[in-house]
C-alpha cells in the first residue's frame, strides 16, 4: 500500500522530471552555443594546474560534445522517473542520475541557471542523499521535511532580500526587467509595460508574499493550500510573462513536500522544529556575545586610557586629545572630523604620526559614542577647545561628511579667525548629498543598507561574516575591536541615518570655498568625484592611489600619505 509520503514524493519529483525533460530536450536543440568560442563554453579546466588529472578531467567536461552526452542521460532519467510513480527504487536511481548530470553541467559552465534550477538540484540530490538512510520512513520523511525547509528558506531569504533592493521598495523593478530584451519581449510582457501602476503593484506584491510565505504554516489546511495554488499560479505567470518555460517546475516540486509538512502539522521533534530551534539558539548566542563585545568597548571608552568627556550644556561630549610626549607641541592645533558613523578610532593613524609635534583633537558629533549634549558641533569643538587649554591657528582635517560639519563653524565665531587652513579627505559634495536625499530611490538605498547593518548588529552577524568595515580598516587589534564594535553599535547607526538626513548643505561650498586655504585629498575611489568638489572649493587636490574611501584612513600604507599630504600643505606658506 502507498503510504502518504510516497504520494508526496510523487507529487514532487513528476514536475521535476518533466522539468529535467524540457531542459534536456533545449540542450539538444543547441548547436554552437557549447562551442569553445560559445557562451556557455566549458570553463571547467581553467582552475587547474595544466597536465594534472584535474585539468584532463576538466578539459573533457569543457569538450562541446559534452552537454549534449549529459542532456541525452538526464533525458533518459527523466522519462524512468515519470515512469517510476510509486516505485521507491527506481525514483531514488532516476533522481541520483539527474542530480549528478546536472551538478557535472554546472561543474563545467556556472551559467544559465535560475532560482528553479537551483530548487531542483536541492530536491534530486536530497533524495540520493537520503536514500542512504537504512530506514525507508525516517528516510523519505527526511527528504520530504528538508525540500520543504529548503522552499520556505529560499521564498523567505528572496522576499527579506529583495526588501534590501530600492527598486523592489520602490515598486520599479518589475518594469525595470520587463524592458530589457532578455525578459521583455513576450506579448504579456508588454502588455504589463503599458500598465506601470500593476507593475509597481506586483512588484511590492512579490516582496511581501515572498517574505511572509512561512505564515503558510499557520494557516488552516484549506487556506493554505488555496496559498499554495496562488504561489503556483505566481510562477506560471512569471514563466509566461517572459518566456521562461523552465522557470516553473523545480519550485512547484518543492510544493509538494510543503503540503506534506502541511498534513503532518503537530508531530513531535520534527525536522523543522529542530532546525528552526537550532537557528534561533546560534542566532540568539550571536546577539548575545555581540552585546557584550559592545559593552566591553564602551567600557573601554570610560576607563582611564579611554577618552575624556566634557560637561556642555544638556548632557557631555566625547573628545580625545594626542601631544607630543615632550610636551614640544607647535602652537597650531589639528582637528580631526570623523565621518559618517565613524569612531574617533578611524583616524588613529593619521592622528599617532602628526601627534609627534602638534596638538590633535577628536571629539564625537551629537548622538555618537558617549555623546550626548545636543548642541552644535561647532558648539561642541569649541567648548573642547576651551577645555584642553588650545588658544593657536586651527587646521581643520576631515573625512566623509565631516566636511559638512566643518562647514557649519569654520567662518562662525570663534573659528572664523582662527581657521585659515582646512584639508578635506574624500569630503561629501553637498549637491550630491542634496540629490541622494531627494531622489526616493537613492534615499530607500541608503536607508535599506542602514537597517541591513542594523539587523547584521543586533544578531551579530557582524562577528563571523566578513563585512567592508573590518576590510577597509587594520588598525592595532585593540583599536580594530574598538572601531569595529563602534560602527556596529545599534544607537551610531541610528544616528548616522539621522544625521545623514539631517546635516546642512545650504551655503557649505560657499562656507568652505572661504577658507583662506584648502586641500582635497582624494581616495582613488572617488579620484572623479573628489576633483569635482576641489573645483568647486577652490582648493588643490592630492590622490592616495590604490585607497577606497574608508581604507584611506584605515589602511596604516595610506593614512601615511594623507599625513604625508597635511604636513606639506601645513608647511606652505
Amino acid at each position: 500500500m502507498e503510504t502518504a509520503a510516497q504520494k508526496a514524493i510523487d507529487r514532487a519529483l513528476l514536475p521535476v522530471a518533466i522539468g529535467q525533460f524540457l531542459a534536456a530536450v533545449e540542450t539538444l536543440s543547441l548547436r554552437v552555443e557549447f562551442d569553445d568560442d560559445g557562451y556557455l563554453r566549458g570553463t571547467s579546466a581553467r582552475q587547474f594546474p595544466p597536465g594534472s588529472l584535474r585539468h584532463r578531467i576538466g578539459r573533457a567536461l569543457d569538450h562541446p560534445r559534452t552537454p549534449r552526452v549529459l542532456a541525452g542521460v538526464t533525458l533518459a532519467a527523466s522519462a524512468g522517473l515519470v515512469l517510476a510513480r510509486g516505485h521507491r527504487k527506481a525514483q531514488i536511481t532516476a533522481a541520483g542520475i539527474i542530480g549528478v548530470c546536472n551538478r557535472l553541467s554546472e561543474i563545467r559552465t556556472p551559467y544559465g541557471r535560475d532560482g528553479a534550477d537551483q530548487m531542483t538540484a536541492i530536491i534530486t540530490q536530497y533524495r540520493a542523499l537520503t536514500a542512504l538512510i537504512p530506514d525507508r520512513e525516517v528516510s523519505d520523511d527526511l527528504f520530504l521535511r528538508g525540500v520543504n525547509f529548503q522552499a520556505g528558506l529560499s521564498y523567505a531569504v528572496s522576499g527579506v532580500a529583495k526588501a534590501f533592493g530600492s527598486s523592489w521598495v520602490q515598486g520599479d523593478a518589475l518594469l525595470e526587467v520587463l524592458q530589457t530584451e532578455s525578459y521583455g519581449r513576450g506579448p504579456a510582457a508588454a502588455l504589463l509595460r503599458r500598465h506601470p501602476r500593476l507593475c509597481r503593484a506586483l512588484t511590492i506584491g512579490t516582496l511581501a508574499w515572498e517574505a511572509s510565505f512561512p505564515l503558510i504554516y499557520l494557516l488552516p489546511r484549506r487556506r493554505a493550500s488555496h496559498a499554495l495554488w496562488a504561489v503556483k499560479a505566481f510562477h506560471i505567470g512569471v514563466a509566461t510573462t517572459m518566456e521562461l518555460p523552465r522557470f516553473v517546475w523545480g519550485f512547484l516540486g518543492s510544493h509538494g513536500a510543503v503540503g506534506y509538512v502541511l498534513d503532518t502539522r503537530g508531530a513531535q521533534r520534527t525536522f523543522e522544529k529542530a532546525v528552526v530551534g537550532i537557528a534561533s539558539g546560534v542566532v540568539l548566542a550571536s546577539a548575545l556575545i555581540a552585546r557584550e563585545k559592545r559593552k566591553i568597548a564602551e567600557q573601554r571608552r570610560l576607563g582611564p586610557k579611554g577618552a575624556a568627556r566634557l560637561r556642555h550644556g544638556d548632557g557631555v561630549v566625547e573628545y580625545r586629545v594626542d601631544r607630543p610626549a615632550d610636551e614640544a607641541a607647535s602652537s597650531t592645533v589639528i582637528v580631526l572630523e570623523c565621518g559618517l558613523g565613524q569612531s574617533l578610532e578611524s583616524w588613529e593613524w593619521v592622528a599617532e604620526s602628526l601627534a609627534r609635534d602638534h596638538t590633535v583633537v577628536r571629539y564625537h558629533r551629537p548622538g555618537y559614542g558617549l555623546t550626548t549634549s545636543r548642541a552644535s558641533s561647532g558648539a561642541l569643538l569649541a567648548a573642547v577647545l576651551d577645555e584642553v587649554g588650545a588658544e593657536g591657528e586651527v587646521v581643520v582635517v576631515t573625512h566623509s561628511i565631516g566636511s559638512l560639519s566643518a562647514a557649519s563653524y569654520v567662518r562662525s565665531s570663534p573659528f572664523a579667525d582662527r581657521v585659515n587652513k582646512l584639508v578635506v579627505v574624500d569630503g561629501t559634495d553637498p549637491a550630491l548629498l542634496e540629490e541622494d536625499r531627494t531622489d526616493r530611490r537613492r534615499l530607500g538605498k541608503f536607508v535599506q543598507a542602514q537597517v541591513y547593518t542594523l539587523l547584521a548588529a543586533v544578531a551579530g552577524i557582524y562577528e563571523w561574516a566578513p563585512n567592508a568595515v573590518e576590510r577597509q580598516a587594520g588598525y592595532t587589534p585593540d583599536t580594530q575591536y574598538s572601531h569595529v564594535q563602534f560602527v556596529f553599535s545599534p544607537r551610531n547607526i541610528v544616528n548616522s541615518v539621522r544625521e545623514y538626513r539631517g546635516i546642512q548643505t545650504d551655503g557649505a561650498v560657499d562656507r568652505l570655498s572661504a577658507v583662506k586655504s584648502v586641500l582635497v585629498i582624494a581616495s582613488d575611489e572617488f579620484a572623479e568625484q573628489q576633483a569635482v568638489l576641489a573645483e568647486k572649493i577652490a582648493a588643490k587636490i592630492e590622490v592616495v592611489h590604490g585607497s577606497a574611501h574608508r581604507s584611506i584612513i584605515g589602511y596604516r600604507r595610506h593614512a601615511e600619505k594623507v599625513e604625508g599630504a597635511i604636513r606639506r600643505f601645513m608647511d606652505a606658506r
